[in-house]
């Protein structure tokens, strides 16, 4: 009885050593799988909030991003920029299909810029309230691509009368359309 287990375990080695032998081998004539690299984002948002800088690259990585819909005067343009905090800056543009000089405001219809704290909860922007309002300068804007500066005044729409405001200086950006 033992040589039986003896033979059977050194029988049962020899096979589960042969297995591995195969199921390893042949495989050297698959080419090996090149990874994609993602093209790097080249969009962003820079800004001062109340004197205080804003940007939305973070760790040396752009955090914005771009899109753009639509054409003529349904073209939208929306480009959004988060630092590291969460806080956002965003530029809606509706109707707006060259380059040129933009007075955002409440009057405008369907553009805004806006300020959004991470912590949620409001937005200041120059979509509704007197008082809020802005400047676009666009001075690249192609079907890939939209670049430029920016000024505003943001005020949070369900206070307008009583909302503190944001003022957002020296803005720049660009935004490079992920769906051209």
């Amino acid at each position: 009885m033992k040589i039986i287990k003896t033979t059977f375990k050194a029988i049962l080695l020899a096979v589960t050593f042969s297995s591995l032998l195969i199921s390893c081998g042949g495989d050297d004539d698959v080419p090996p799988v090149t990874p994609v690299t993602p093209a790097a984002n080249s969009s962003f948002v820079k800004a001062k909030v109340n004197g205080q800088a804003f940007s939305s690259y973070i760790f040396g990585t752009s955090a914005a991003s771009a899109n753009i819909s639509g054409s003529g005067s349904g073209t939208l343009i929306q480009v959004l920029g988060s630092n590291l905090n969460a806080n956002n800056i965003s530029i809606t543009l509706y109707g707006i299909t060259e380059t040129g000089t933009y007075e955002i405001n409440p009057s405008l219809d369907g553009s805004v810029m806006a300020y959004t704290p991470g912590t949620g909860g409001v937005a200041y922007s120059t979509g509704e309230c007197a008082g809020s309002g802005g400047t676009i300068v666009i001075t690249t804007l192609s079907s890939t691509k939209i670049e430029g500066t920016f000024s505003f005044i943001g005020k949070d729409s369900n206070t307008c009368d009583t909302s503190e405001t944001k003022t957002v200086t020296e803005g720049s950006f660009r935004g490079v359309f992920v769906n051209p």
